[in-house]
């Protein structure tokens, strides 16, 4: 989506169409024909349930583009937005399912004799029971980021200037689940660490300020000596109000970096933070590399910061040292690693993009389902020191 888009993604619309139609396939193949009237009765409750959990998912899909209030969605948004995990898993089930059938198809080529329907029966208790455990799971690990810890040896990084303690936050996601209550905790957080620089990388809210403005408020209390430095992400975007979102940062404190550096001085030595807006942007908001390079010494240490890890092509381009980013949440929900290495360049923590190393948080946040499997939220505390 660009700038001002506030449609539903045509994928989700698809996963809810299908997930309505498949809703109503089980009523009628499964409920309808069970046997025993309370059995009919507890099957048509839950598919009922599941069918209003469904209908709930593009409300908060609607509150995260600025389309309704989040504030008078939130439990609403929340329950159709942890939903909308299990309906993924049950998907995936579905097409187990379906090679399990053509499978036994293929058997009963050979042997007639051969029932499949037992089988079928046990993968899908199965499923529908793991759906549900790693959403319950999902929730809890989504819950409260985590603070990981990691040295970063750079041969260029001026001996000088001391260990850089960098607290890298992305990807909060505050709006149709995320709350203040929220972002006050990641900023309590990342204080107690103590950091020198606070970075915070995109995606931070999904809505307009005028909306969820003051979830960002806590923000304010971010400790730092040398400084809280910020960069557009895609879901600043989504909602039309970017050039709104990148002021109230400067209103609670933290300074935008639009294309643009800033020199960090210590011990006698400096370094350069380059940062550039998302390579989704639009203008007056669009990334321009060469301006955000314009004047930077090319000898100089320059740590860059982009949301995406695949905009450290062009940084490696351009001399930098090492990108700090986010944005690909480490894939959120298992098994979509697989499927966001297909698209980025680096997936999590510290890889190496065209030869240079870069720095992917998985997120504080989350976004649509308030779940994570597999990818726990974090807080990244980088210790850059002289190798």
């Amino acid at each position: 989506m660009e700038e001002g888009d506030t449609r539903v993604p045509t994928g989700v619309i698809v996963v809810l169409i299908v997930t309505l139609a498949s809703l109503a396939l089980v009523h009628r193949r499964v409920v309808r024909r069970a046997s025993a009237r309370p059995a009919r009765i507890a099957g048509t409750v839950a598919v009922v349930l599941a069918g209003l959990l469904t209908l709930a998912t593009p409300v908060g899909l609607l509150a995260g583009n600025g389309r309704i209030d989040p504030d008078r969605w939130r439990w609403i948004s929340a329950a159709g937005l942890t939903w909308l995990a299990t309906v993924f898993y049950l998907l995936l089930t579905l097409l187990v399912l379906g090679v399990l059938w053509v499978l036994t198809r293929l058997i009963r080529l050979a042997r007639p004799e051969f029932d499949g329907a037992p089988l079928r029966r046990v993968v899908a208790l199965v499923g529908v029971v793991g759906a549900v455990g790693a959403t319950l799971y999902g929730l809890v690990e989504a819950a409260t980021p985590r603070i990981t810890h990691t040295q970063v040896g750079l041969a260029s990084m001026p001996a000088a200037f001391g260990p850089l303690r960098v607290a890298l936050i992305t990807d909060i996601h505050a709006g149709p689940v995320r709350t203040r209550a929220f972002v006050q905790d990641v900023v309590d957080r990342t204080n107690a660490e103590n950091p020198d620089l606070v970075i915070l990388g995109g995606d931070l809210i999904d809505g307009t300020v005028a909306q969820i403005g003051e979830d960002l408020a806590p923000l304010r209390g971010l400790r730092a000596p040398l400084g809280v430095l910020a960069v557009t992400g895609n879901h600043e975007y989504y909602a039309g109000d970017a050039v709104n979102w990148v002021q109230r940062w400067r209103d609670v404190g933290v300074r935008p970096l639009v294309n643009e550096s800033v020199r960090i001085e210590r011990g006698g030595a400096a370094i350069t933070v380059v940062g550039v807006n998302d390579r989704k942007g639009t203008a007056p908001l669009a990334v321009d590399y060469d301006a955000a390079f314009a004047g930077v010494d090319p000898s100089a240490f320059a740590l860059a910061v982009a949301h995406e890890p695949l905009q450290g092509r062009e940084f490696a381009r351009r001399g930098a040292d090492l990108q700090v980013a986010g944005h690909t949440h480490g894939g959120q929900l298992w098994p979509f690693r697989y499927f966001v290495k297909l698209q980025q360049p680096a997936l999590q923590g510290l890889e190496s993009v065209d030869g240079m190393p870069v720095y992917t948080s998985r997120g504080a946040g989350a976004w649509g389902p308030p779940v994570r499997v597999a990818a726990p939220p974090e807080i990244a505390i980088l210790e850059l020191r002289a190798a």
